[in-house]
């Protein structure tokens, strides 16, 4: 073995995938994030999430920004605009002031939304990117 020999390809390593980093409870974090690996926070951001695969914010979480992510899962409170390629899952617990953009949204009863719901099946949003664009499917809720 020689002393600078080359470190394995993370590609090809086992449980590569599933990399996940945490932001604990007592941690604040300012800055913008970018992870092609799953991320969760359980303390506060302050900063937009620009690429991840699964972001998780805990129930006593807060992010002041933008998430953008494959799919993204609020217990706590996101005050920006969320945009997933796949689904967006608000716990009973959740807030988000901010718009939310997805393939699919599912809102657990409890769970606040201050802002417009944009849903987009994933076959539509192929066609809107191939050039053919159409009415995107849009739901605005308000404070009664």
């Amino acid at each position: 073995m020689s002393l600078f020999s080359r470190r394995p390809d993370p590609s090809k390593v086992a449980n590569a995938s599933a990399a996940c980093s945490i932001i604990d409870g007592p941690m604040t974090v300012h800055g913008d994030i970018e992870s092609d690996g799953s991320l969760r926070i359980d303390g506060r951001l302050e900063g937009s999430i620009l690429r991840a695969d699964v972001v998780v914010v805990g129930k006593d979480a807060s992010i002041v920004g933008d998430v953008t992510a494959r799919e993204i899962i609020i217990g706590g409170s996101v005050h920006g605009n969320i945009r997933a390629s796949g689904r967006v899952e608000l716990e009973n617990s959740a807030l988000v002031e901010g718009d939310i953009d997805a393939a699919v949204i599912r809102i657990h009863e409890g769970g606040t939304v201050q802002g417009k719901l944009a849903i987009q099946p994933l076959a539509e949003r192929e066609r809107l990117t191939s050039g053919k664009a159409s009415r995107p499917i849009a739901i605005t809720t308000s404070e009664d």
